[in-house]
């Protein structure tokens, strides 16, 4: 190997590192520009919040969250009694000795326990 060989991959290097911190100086350099997107206006909870209000707006909010989780735990309690009369039919009809009266019996309570909690859920709802 001669000199020019090892000083030609110095200055490549150096070139290369000169190249790499420009670049990087070009990269904050397009990054500190400031961006003049316009942001998107927040929307006003249901309940309303006078504009600024920042406490109401989220007190709004927590609001229309107890909405949805009220609307969750009813959905969820509709699968679930779904499921339940499902697979009591499915027993009720494989079995030798078919027992409807108990396949009618948990289809009322169920649906009698659907109406109350989700009348409390909605009592609960008109509370916050």
């Amino acid at each position: 190997m001669n000199v020019l060989t090892v000083l030609s991959r110095r200055n490549r290097q150096r070139t290369y590192q000169f190249l790499y911190s420009r670049w990087q100086m070009l990269w904050i350099a397009l990054l500190a520009i400031p961006a003049y997107a316009q942001l998107p206006t927040p929307v006003d909870p249901s309940n309303g919040a006078p504009n600024g209000n920042y406490l109401q707006f989220m007190e709004g909010w927590t609001g229309d969250a107890v909405d949805y989780i009220a609307l969750a735990i009813s959905g969820a309690g509709f699968l679930w009694v779904g499921w339940i009369l499902l697979s009591k039919f499915n027993e009720a009809r494989s079995s030798n000795d078919p027992d409807w009266g108990s396949v009618g019996l948990t289809a009322v309570i169920a649906g009698a326990l659907l109406a109350i909690v989700s009348f409390f859920l909605n009592e609960a709802v008109g509370i916050i």
